[in-house]
């Protein structure tokens, strides 16, 4: 097993080694082979809503920005993961050892992002996740130093609403959320960041991320709660505020969520008398007043027909990070660590505003918004009404408690 393991690594730093040079013949001439990108997305499954908006924004900023970097083409293998954490192993070997790609742009699922993380660590290769959702993560980072996250820490905003909740007059609240890791650790940050601005938790309620009718769920939120947290995505962002309004609590008891719960992956398919008055914490909304934004919202509204999401931002801020470190590195992806050296010191705006990333986490320093569901003329929008400016990772909390709440909730349900 040793020696197969020997020949497997040995197998992949060649044809690591074959792609990134793109098969120079040497003698002085110029590479133009294509940067091959591999692209891990959920296409399929749970999520698919999700990964076809990264993907659109990939492929906006593409058409957008050029996909050209002194005469070498970006080109984008897609690889659907089907919001499984085996399939996204698997395609991660694939494109590595069959397709031979420079770097992976990481999956959406929490368990999936782990999933590839323990194969292209050991491996250095260079690794753009959409989020910092786990604790296999931050280690593998710090060991290997191939990989960071340039969209958001699952936590981050979650860390900001609880704070925020407390300042608006909320002192008890009650939060439902989805059993897996992101649901772990948005509702386990939200309870950590409430508790120490001075709040309690009246009551944690979980539900399996496969659920498709939250009727049993909702009746078991307290009546006397100040407000409900609730993490959501996909397809259960629009079953559970369907139920929260069926269910005659939507005029009683305020509803706040994370990102997802109200993200323009779910939006549309909501009600809107469910959708209205909903506040969410997030580090993308769609109606963020700045210029970058509304020409990113308006012309992604043309090519698609619906307004992006925070997942469509993260597919163009990946691929506007991406362009922007091979500008400087004049399209030459020979040396894989001189890559994640130059992506990860890469200092952007995005559409969502200012990112960078931190250097202790690999994660972005970016704005975290409070943003309302509002009808803007005949449209919902995500209405920012609040804004928090260049929010650490560990948010208000300090950064060696955040990291203890943070490995605890990355592998198990959070207490209240």
């Amino acid at each position: 097993m040793i020696e197969a393991g020997r020949r497997l690594s040995a197998a992949v730093l060649v044809i690591f080694a074959i792609a990134a040079c793109g098969g120079s013949q040497g003698g002085g001439k110029t590479d133009t082979s294509p940067i091959k990108i591999g692209f891990i997305v959920s296409l399929t499954g749970t999520f698919a809503a999700n990964g076809k908006n990264e993907q659109n924004g990939w492929n906006l900023a593409q058409k957008q920005l050029g996909d050209t970097v002194n005469g070498r083409k970006i080109q984008t293998v897609f690889a659907d993961d089907q919001t499984d954490p085996n399939v996204a192993l698997s395609d991660a070997r694939d494109l590595v050892e069959r397709d031979g790609v420079v770097m992976l742009q990481g999956p959406i699922p929490a368990n999936a992002i782990g999933a590839v993380a323990s194969y292209a660590g050991p491996h250095r290769i260079p690794v753009d996740d959409i989020t910092l959702c786990s604790d296999v993560q931050i280690k593998s980072y710090k060991q290997f130093g191939n990989a960071y996250a340039s969209s958001w820490s699952c936590d981050q905003p979650s860390l900001m609403m609880g704070q925020w909740l407390y300042d608006q007059g909320y002192r008890h609240i009650t939060t439902v959320g989805l059993d897996y890791a992101f649901g772990w650790l948005g509702v386990g940050s939200l309870m950590a960041s409430f508790k120490k601005a001075g709040g309690s938790i009246d009551k944690s309620i979980w539900a399996p991320i496969s659920t498709a009718d939250f009727s049993p769920y909702v009746p078991q939120i307290p009546q006397k709660t100040d407000a409900v947290f609730a993490l959501m995505a996909g397809a259960a962002s629009v079953k559970f505020t369907s139920a929260y309004r069926q269910l005659g609590l939507k005029d009683k008891i305020p509803l706040v969520g994370n990102t997802t719960l109200t993200d323009y992956s779910a939006l549309p398919a909501m009600d809107a008398e469910a959708a209205l008055g909903i506040r969410i914490t997030a580090q993308y909304c769609d109606a963020i007043d700045s210029p970058e934004n509304s020409k990113f919202a308006n012309d992604y509204k043309s090519a698609y027909g619906v307004y992006p999401g925070y997942y469509s931002d993260a597919g163009y801020t990946k691929y506007r990070l991406l362009l922007s470190a091979l500008q400087k590195l004049n399209g030459n992806t020979s040396d894989s660590k001189k890559l994640v050296s130059t992506l990860k010191s890469t200092a952007i705006r995005a559409p969502r505003g200012p990112v960078k990333l931190s250097t202790a986490t690999n994660s972005p320093v970016e704005n975290i918004y409070i943003c309302e569901v509002k009808r803007v003329g005949s449209d919902l929008r995500n209405v920012p009404i609040k804004t928090f400016k260049d929010v650490q990772p560990w948010g208000n909390l300090d950064q060696k408690q955040w990291l203890d709440v943070y490995a605890k909730n990355a592998t198990t349900r959070p207490t209240g």
